[in-house]
């Protein structure tokens, strides 16, 4: 028979992952399975530690909060730090290769599908979101002024071997991304982004997101040889 203290600390150690201990079967069922039970809570958990601690819904209080005023900005950078904290905790899936084209034929190229990697969050503002977040960084030589007029300005929140980063985009490269996100071939990307910069150059957007390491994998839709 557990005491308390030994079926509450096996409760807390499931509920993060261990499962070597179980304590279902000291969990009465009482019309719902005991593994049932400890999954409702573990769900709880999770979501709670995401709202929480990360600051989920933060972004959408702000917006309504700060709606028609001087400071409607703030919704915008609280998104930008919460995709920076997704991107943090996010799954590790490896980069694409770029020598996963070297297969594709290049008449195929139009109805290629670049799925992005899961930590990886594209975001647009009509302020400058990216120049408000460098200005208040701790390694920002010196304070700023920002024109809030300034925008708009896109974003790439990103990880990679060295940690969590944000990565300024152009506007035809935040269309070419984020209509890929969409799963859209890259033909529509391109006109996408074609449609935001008449001048937007294909293979140099395709090497820098390379070289970011946005891609986690690349197929050729149906009907193409």
């Amino acid at each position: 028979m557990l005491s308390l203290p030994e079926l509450q600390a096996r409760i807390a150690a499931t509920l993060f992952g261990d499962v070597t201990a179980s304590p279902a079967t000291w969990i009465r069922a009482d019309g719902i399975a005991p593994e049932l039970r400890l999954a409702i809570y573990r769900n709880n958990l999770e979501e709670g530690f995401a709202k929480t601690l990360v600051g989920a819904p933060f972004a959408g209080f702000l917006r309504e909060q700060f709606a028609g005023t001087a400071y409607r900005y703030f919704a915008d950078v609280a998104a930008l730090e919460w995709a920076l904290q997704e991107c943090l905790v996010a799954g590790d899936d490896e980069a694409l290769d770029p020598k996963a084209l070297q297969t594709v034929p290049p008449r195929a190229y139009p109805r290629l599908r670049f799925a992005l990697r899961s930590a990886a969050r594209l975001l647009d503002s009509s302020f400058p979101i990216v120049s408000i977040w460098e200005a208040n960084e701790p390694r920002a030589a010196a304070p700023e002024i920002i024109d809030l007029a300034g925008g708009p300005e896109f974003a790439l929140a990103h990880r990679l071997s060295g940690g969590a980063r944000i990565t300024r985009l152009s506007a035809g490269e935040f269309a070419l991304l984020s209509t890929l996100a969409r799963a859209e071939p890259l033909e529509a990307a391109l006109d996408a982004s074609l449609a935001r910069d008449p001048d937007f150059d294909l293979g140099v957007a395709l090497h820098r997101s390379f070289e970011l390491g946005v891609f986690a994998h690349v197929s050729v839709s149906p009907g193409c040889s």
